[in-house]
C-alpha cells in the first residue's frame, strides 16, 4: 500500500473544518486525490460530530446504571417473594366480606341498635326523606373506606 500524502493536506484539512477555502486550495483539492479523500473524511466526521451534538443528553454514569439495575433486581425479588402473601391477604378479605354479607341481615338489626344510641345532632332530624338514613350512609361509608384501605395496604406496587 502506497502512502499518498500531500504537502497541502494540513491546509486542506483546516479549510474543510472551517469552510474557508481559497481559490488556489480548491483547485488543488479538485486535482489531488489525497486531498479530495481528506475533504470527504473531514466532512463525514463533521456530520457525525453534529449528530452527536444533537443528542439530548449524555449517558449516565456507569455507577448509576449499576445501582438502578441492583434496585430493580431487589424489587423483582421482593415482588416474587410477597406475591403469595398478598393473594392470601386478598383472599382472606374476600372471605371475611362474604361471611359478613351472609350474616348481614341478622347483624343489621344489631348495628342499627348500636348506632341508634349515637346522637347524630339536630341536623339528622331535619334531613329530607330523599337523603336516606344517616345511619345507613355512615355505616356504608365506613365499610367502603375500610375496604379501600385494606386493598391499598395489600396492593403490589409496580414502580
Amino acid at each position: 500500500m502506497k502512502n499518498t500524502s500531500c504537502a497541502n493536506e494540513d491546509a486542506v484539512t483546516a479549510a474543510a473544518r472551517t469552510g474557508e477555502w481559497t481559490p488556489e486550495l480548491m483547485a488543488h483539492r479538485d486535482g489531488c486525490m489525497a486531498c479530495a479523500e481528506v475533504t470527504l473524511v473531514v466532512a463525514a466526521m463533521a456530520a457525525d460530530a453534529e449528530a452527536l451534538d444533537g443528542m439530548a443528553r449524555p449517558l449516565p454514569d456507569v455507577g448509576v446504571i449499576w445501582l438502578r439495575a441492583r434496585l430493580a433486581e431487589r424489587e423483582n425479588i421482593y415482588r416474587r417473594a410477597t406475591r403469595a402473601i398478598v393473594w392470601v391477604q386478598r383472599a382472606t378479605i374476600a372471605v371475611v366480606a362474604a361471611i359478613g354479607l351472609a350474616f348481614a341481615p341478622s347483624l343489621w338489626a344489631w348495628i342499627k341498635a348500636l348506632v341508634a344510641g349515637f346522637d347524630l345532632g339536630a341536623a339528622a332530624g331535619t334531613l329530607p326523606r330523599a337523603a336516606g338514613s344517616p345511619t345507613l350512609v355512615m355505616v356504608m361509608s365506613l365499610l367502603v373506606l375500610g375496604g379501600l384501605a385494606l386493598w391499598e395496604m395489600t396492593a403490589v406496587r409496580d414502580y
